[in-house]
């Protein structure tokens, strides 16, 4: 599986995280870790299944997966090629007027959330590109006619930061008073702009910062003490909750992205 990552400028770039392309050569399946952004999908060739235990369900060729908690397997035919949009955290309120956290847990068709005939001309346009640089380029214009004028919360952003900078150990009744909110107010403003709420946002910021870090050899207890856990149990609780496996296991055996 060939993964091409692209970077994102202009007026963009406060709000995409990133841009990638992912083409099979051959029938792969792989476990997709939780991304603390939406992620918007347009398919130009090929198929992609999500596998959940025993069901399959065959994906649209263009869609919107809202914030997760849990990974998910997904299997991509042979010639399979896919223009992937991360979102920044709070990024995907700039471009949906949907409440996001209606959207958690979810991956949907953007046929769902767009007009027909705009969504047949994107995907037209990125199956007949000549090239990678032209597909991302129709994506960009895509997503630049339909950024909005509203402003970002500002509470949100400062909360997104502090989650960010803290790797997800950070306590979320402390953080709701630096903001001056008390936390059922913080938490509704956060899940209608993020889609999750700030501690699952925060579990997945630090389950991501481990897998991140980890290396082959590496000691898992110092793994679990360089993410911010002080209680072996709970990391390992907490990642499986994210990854469906337990840490060893997950390094040894797991394909994923």
């Amino acid at each position: 599986m060939d993964v091409k990552r692209f970077p994102v400028s202009g007026r963009l770039a406060p709000f995409v995280k990133a841009f990638t392309l992912v083409e099979a050569h051959e029938e792969t399946t792989r476990t997709l870790i939780p991304e603390p952004g939406l992620v918007l999908g347009i398919r130009y060739s090929g198929s992609a299944t999500q596998l959940e235990g025993p069901d399959e369900r065959l994906l649209p060729g263009h869609t919107l997966t809202g914030m997760r908690t849990s990974a998910r397997r997904m299997r991509t035919s042979a010639g399979g090629g896919t223009v992937l949009v991360t979102f920044r955290e709070a990024g995907a309120a700039k471009f949906f007027a949907e409440p996001l956290h209606a959207l958690f847990g979810q991956t949907l068709s953007l046929a769902d959330l767009l007009p027909h005939t705009e969504l047949d001309r994107v995907s037209s346009q990125v199956a007949e590109a000549r090239d990678d640089a032209r597909r991302i380029a129709i994506v960009e214009q895509f997503l630049g006619a339909r950024l909005r004028a509203r402003e970002p919360d500002p509470i949100v952003a400062a909360a997104v930061q502090a989650i960010q900078t803290a790797r997800g150990s950070v306590r979320m009744a402390s953080l709701a008073r630096q903001l001056h909110l008390s936390q059922d107010a913080f938490e509704k403003r956060f899940r209608a702009e993020v889609g999750s709420t700030p501690k699952q946002l925060a579990s997945l910021v630090r389950v991501r910062h481990a897998i991140a870090s980890y290396r082959p050899g590496s000691s898992l207890s110092r793994l679990a003490l360089d993410a911010g856990y002080f209680d072996q149990s709970h990391f390992i609780r907490e990642f499986r909750a994210v990854t469906g496996e337990a840490p060893r296991r997950f390094f040894q055996t797991v394909e994923h992205c």
